[in-house]
């Protein structure tokens, strides 16, 4: 190891043990005094707070304001009126239509039921956006969604950001609620038993206001580029663990690191994100839209931080991650705590609005609870896990208080997190591994043409990848030989910078790069996703040779930045 990395080395390890808990408990403390629902009075407070503490480490300060497609629940109710009388506690979910003051009502059905036509549909789980889009189609005038034995806000929109004249029908168009376990084992007892009616009342407020965004800057003295590292600030209720304590997170890690700012090859900047839980990511996707061009030439990667510290959250090695991060995060995990990274991809949650601009991307939602221990509750689990089973009982409920915040989880997260940001600010050529997005890319061409067989020809575009695989085994043996910050390091990070954009923008991105994909699942090279479809069709049929249209102009978009990408490398 060089004198200058072995430098860089020491100064983490010392950076990371001054990680002060008794400072992350009193910022989540903070900002979770306020509820901080998305363009309220108590949302500004909370982030003036941020500002404060914020301009007390160093940082250049900037609270702004735009318009935002804000949607919030005010009131939810549910009666069943016949065979018999009962009321119901209910949630309304954001993004749903009100029902007029009379309320809905009509026949219930289970969600298996062979018609459900003018009927209201009744439903298991968290809902969402793709299944009441079908309930819809299928003509459904309501749903009602039973979830576990307590109630969790989720927004429910196709959208990224706000709408346009091109998505805004996708907006869901029937009223839906939900209520408890033990409220929907009521309802199906009694529609097993013959046919049942109710009523349901559902108030949400859905409009355009001012919603706050909170910038703080930190240059480097060595170069102009920056490190992006975000977090939501707004809330549901309370929302210590989401997102006070990852507020915190990135409160403490800005102090820590504005201490080392000499030690810098590039700039910080850190944002606070409004509309994320009322506004379907909103704010960073504005900002996306409004300060692209500058993303695309400064920004180096983004960092985001959200639910970090959570009480019983003893799983920390299913973190979301893209390839190109994933050795980053399990060597940072390892040293930190001894414990073997497996990682997920990363996908579309978590103000994940950067695919487009093509920056790299490392983490999301971070520490979960242990799904052996979490079987029964069926909040927020994302991906394909093994061990990662969600955020807690309590989360998106009026139950995310203080006491859900776990000081020494808080800590071990924020030593991650700072870990990861310190290399990232201070390694002469940023710590990614585009081998390893490339090979990944390999795997899932492969894949799809088994599937394929003989209906679609990928070979040209698997023969691409592959120089591809070798292209970018070079630029990480040549990355590996520079260890000192220069000339040399410099033109290895533009190389990696500018191949970002080509990577990400095929595998996590699959519209107009200037454009926000839907949110949902992400196949991996989300332009060949009709590949899927096309393996499918009956041969010949219609939808058979739609699909291939559409599949060979994704194909082709693929192959145009893979291509990008491999002349970058020959140069």
């Amino acid at each position: 190891m060089s004198e200058y990395l072995n430098m860089i080395e020491k100064e983490e390890d010392l950076l990371v043990d001054k990680v002060n808990g008794k400072n992350l408990m009193e910022y989540t403390r903070e900002i979770a005094k306020w509820v901080r629902v998305s363009g309220t009075k108590d949302e500004v407070e909370s982030l003036e707070y941020c500002k404060k503490v914020l301009e007390g480490f160093g940082y250049k300060t900037n609270l702004t304001f735009h318009p935002g497609f804000i949607s919030v629940p005010l009131k939810a109710y549910v009666e069943m009126e016949y065979p018999k009388n009962i009321s119901f506690e209910a949630l309304s979910h954001p993004f749903t239509p009100s029902t007029s003051p009379i309320g809905l009502t009509g026949e219930i059905v289970l969600s298996t039921s062979p018609s459900i036509d003018g009927k209201i549909v009744l439903c298991d789980g968290l809902p969402s956006a793709d299944e009441v889009h079908n309930l819809e189609r299928f003509g459904a005038i309501g749903a009602i969604y039973v979830q576990d034995d307590h109630l969790h806000n989720i927004a429910l929109s196709k959208l990224w950001g706000g709408p346009t004249e091109d998505t805004e029908s996708l907006i869901p168009a029937i009223p839906v609620v939900s209520i408890t376990r033990q409220s929907g084992n009521a309802i199906k007892e009694v529609i097993q038993n013959g046919r049942t009616r109710v009523r349901i009342e559902s108030i949400v407020y859905t409009d355009w206001v001012d919603i706050p965004l909170l910038e703080a800057d930190m240059p480097s003295d060595q170069d102009d580029k920056f490190l992006l590292f975000t977090s939501h600030i707004d809330s549901w209720d309370y929302g210590a663990m989401d997102n006070g304590s990852a507020n915190a997170t990135l409160l403490e890690c800005a102090r820590l690191l504005a201490e080392k700012q000499p030690l810098w090859q590039r700039g910080l900047r850190l944002v606070f994100w409004a509309g994320h839980s009322q506004g379907k990511f909103f704010s960073s996707a504005w900002y996306a839209d409004n300060h692209f061009e500058e993303l695309e030439e400064k920004c180096i990667g983004h960092i985001y931080v959200d639910s970090t510290g959570g009480k019983d959250a003893v799983i920390i090695i299913e973190a979301p991650v893209m390839p190109q991060t994933k050795k980053l995060a399990a060597d940072v995990i390892k040293k930190q705590t001894g414990q073997d990274f497996i990682g997920k991809r990363i996908g579309h949650y978590a103000d994940q609005s950067f695919y487009g601009v093509g920056l790299t991307s490392i983490f999301g939602t971070f520490s979960e609870q242990d799904a052996q221990k979490n079987q029964d509750v069926v909040s927020f689990k994302m991906g394909n896990t093994k061990h990662a089973g969600g955020l807690g009982w309590w989360w998106h409920t009026k139950y995310d208080t203080i006491d859900k915040v776990d000081e020494e989880f808080l800590v071990r997260d924020t030593k991650i997190y700072l870990a990861v940001l310190w290399r990232l600010l201070t390694y002469p050529v940023l710590p990614y591994d585009f081998n390893e997005a490339a090979k990944e890319m390999a795997e899932t061409v492969s894949n799809l043409q088994k599937k394929l067989k003989d209906r679609f020809d990928l070979s040209p575009l698997a023969n691409r990848i592959d120089k591809l695989v070798a292209a970018t085994e070079e630029l990480n043996k040549k990355a590996k030989s520079i260890k000192e910050p220069g000339r040399e390091a410099d033109e290895i990070n533009n190389i990696l910078l500018k191949l970002s954009h080509k990577i990400v923008r095929v595998t996590f991105h699959g519209s107009n790069c200037f454009d926000f994909d839907l949110s949902g699942p992400m196949f991996p090279i989300p332009s060949l996703a009709d590949g899927e479809r096309l393996a499918n069709c009956p041969l010949g049929s219609h939808k058979y040779h739609s699909t291939k249209i559409k599949l060979q102009r994704g194909y082709n978009r693929v192959m145009h930045y893979v291509k990008e990408a491999l002349e970058l490398l020959q140069q």
